[in-house]
Formats: C-alpha cells, structure tokens, sequence
C-alpha cells in the first residue's frame, strides 16, 4: 500500500485495499490480460478500468474514466494465496483523474 510503512496482511488487509479502490472508483473493474505460472508462484498482469465518483488519495471525485495497467504476483500454499506483491501504475491513474500534471 504505497505511503504505508507496514504492509497489510491477511484478508483484513486485502479487503482494506479493495475498499479504498471501490471507495474512489465505485464500478471498477478488473480484466486479466496475461496470467503465467511456475510452482507455487504466479504473475497476473490486469486492467483496471473504472469512473472516478469517490475521493481517491484525497483527489475528489471527477467523474473521469480510467484505464490502468497492473502486476501482482502471488505465492500460493495449499491452494491459497499465502503472499501477494502488486505493482499498480498508481502514476498514470494518478495523471487519469488529473491529480499529477499530464507529461
């Protein structure tokens, strides 16, 4: 969770995050574009896809649409995901709902 110290962990932490997008984009969407794995690891590369009606890191709702590419990787054990790395274009949503000037 970017400026966060501590990583969130366990479906607490997880649905924390979920809360924060649906807080901002309330009909987000996310379609998988490209999934791999390898023994107990897999990469899944996404697309969030949602209107900005909701504050989002204290940006106001605009009502702008977004597109944003995204990574994560997990690590599964026993069939479930025991670890989870995410790596969001947090930059280029950011520019999207007009928070951080277009280059």
């Amino acid at each position: 969770m970017p400026f966060q110290a501590d990583p969130l962990q366990g479906p607490k932490g997880y649905l924390t995050i979920i809360g924060m997008m649906r807080s901002g984009f309330p009909d987000i969407q996310w379609s998988i574009e490209e999934m791999i794995s390898e023994n107990d690891k897999v990469a899944v590369r996404f697309t969030m896809k949602g209107t900005h009606n909701g504050t989002f890191f204290g940006v106001p709702a605009t009502g702008k649409q977004i597109a944003v590419s995204a990574m994560n990787f997990y690590r599964l054990s026993d069939d479930q995901i025991i670890e989870e790395v995410g790596q969001p274009d947090l930059l280029g949503l950011l520019t999207q709902i007009g928070a951080v000037p277009a280059m």
